[in-house]
């Protein structure tokens, strides 16, 4: 069962609201504050809460009382109506808020959030990595950039060199594209400086890919952090770039080559986050491996792919990267990248079965 919850007291916002929940009675329950004071003498149920709704536009208050609220509902999809264009949204409101909605509210928007907070809900996330995730207080905004890209690819006869016009407007992401694309791990015969060839070479999605991972710029990081935040950015960059040059040996064709690269660019995103949000490169939650089996990062990646709406398959991947999958969505993209991240450190570890299951799936071990 999940749970919305509504603080405001905005009627048509309410009646859409109670008239989803109806539809969804099985799935969603919904509870109404018309006051912040109200939200929070409540009995707490927090951690129950997978949809929080804040109407900006007609309730009153302070933006620590709106940080408060953001607080106490750590792993619900945030959302606030207001006007997106005012100042004090965008700059008071980003690191708490995931979600904007305008005074135009409407029932698809609104199925939206409740079918993009359920998938958040079903993560499977350890309570450790909740907390994790919980606790973030600076989340990074998809760029300006991305929104014209997508509308470039959205568009039928869309040409390398329309996108080309639009990215060189950025000098982070075109030196960062010719960073990756005369890498030897992407295996092309000869170097490229021209940015048209090496938007063709890299593919749409993966530049769309790498967009997002630059997204967080280091903006926000001590300036005795660049260095480490470079280095951290430099080896993720580097380690995607070798998953793909192992799905290149492995035989495999140039769309799982792509599907591996994006997956292994958006599994770092994770620590460039942390990073973000205070921790250092040698804490534990950036480190490979932790307590549950896996990199705490990469819980925090899963999230915020989720919260963007990634499709399930790079989602998949990017969580379950950590160990051999039989079967689902995404396994023969995330054994790919564990397997490759073992082959860079001279160990397979799989037993006979996965061993036989991998060999004829045509990996090189």
């Amino acid at each position: 069962m999940f749970q919305v919850v509504v603080i405001g007291v905005n009627p048509t916002l309410q009646s859409l609201v109670r008239h989803l929940c109806a539809e969804r009675s099985q799935l969603w329950q919904c509870r109404f504050f018309p006051t912040v004071g109200s939200y929070l003498q409540a009995p707490r149920l927090d951690s129950q809460i997978d949809l929080l709704i804040f109407d900006g536009l007609n309730t009153t208050a302070s933006l620590e009382d709106k940080r408060l609220i953001c607080f106490q509902a750590p792993l619900a999809l945030r959302v606030i109506v207001t006007t997106p264009e005012h100042d004090d949204v965008v700059l008071g409101h980003l690191s708490h808020f995931h979600s904007f909605v305008g005074s135009e509210l409407n029932t698809e928007h609104l199925e939206l959030l409740f079918s993009n907070a359920a998938r958040l809900s079903e993560l499977p996330l350890g309570e450790h990595e909740r907390r994790l995730v919980g606790g973030l207080i600076d989340f990074p905004q998809l760029p300006a950039l991305l929104s014209g890209l997508d509308k470039q690819l959205a568009e039928p006869n869309v040409s390398s060199a329309a996108v080309a016009g639009l990215v060189s407007t950025d000098p982070l992401v075109v030196s960062r594209l010719f960073q990756l694309i005369n890498s030897p791990y992407m295996g092309f015969v000869s170097e490229t400086w021209n940015l048209e060839v090496a938007i063709s070479r890299l593919g749409y999605q993966s530049l769309r890919s790498l967009v997002v991972l630059l997204a967080m710029k280091g903006g926000n990081v001590q300036a005795e952090q660049q260095a480490e935040y470079q280095l951290v950015l430099d080896q993720v960059l580097a380690q995607a770039g070798q998953a793909r040059s192992y799905a290149r040996s492995s035989g495999f064709n140039r769309v799982l080559q792509d599907q591996v690269f994006i997956a292994a660019l958006l599994s770092g995103f994770g620590k460039l986050v942390l990073l973000q949000n205070g921790r250092e490169a040698g804490d534990a939650e950036l480190t490979e491996v932790n307590p549950a089996g896996r990199g705490s990062y990469l819980a925090v990646s899963a999230f915020l792919l989720t919260l963007w709406g990634f499709e399930n398959w790079v989602v998949a991947a990017v969580l379950n990267q950590h160990s051999w999958q039989a079967a689902g969505i995404g396994a023969q993209i995330s054994n790919c990248l564990f397997l490759a991240r073992a082959h860079q450190q001279g160990a397979i570890k799989l037993n006979a079965s996965e061993r036989q299951q991998a060999l004829q799936a045509g990996f090189v071990l």
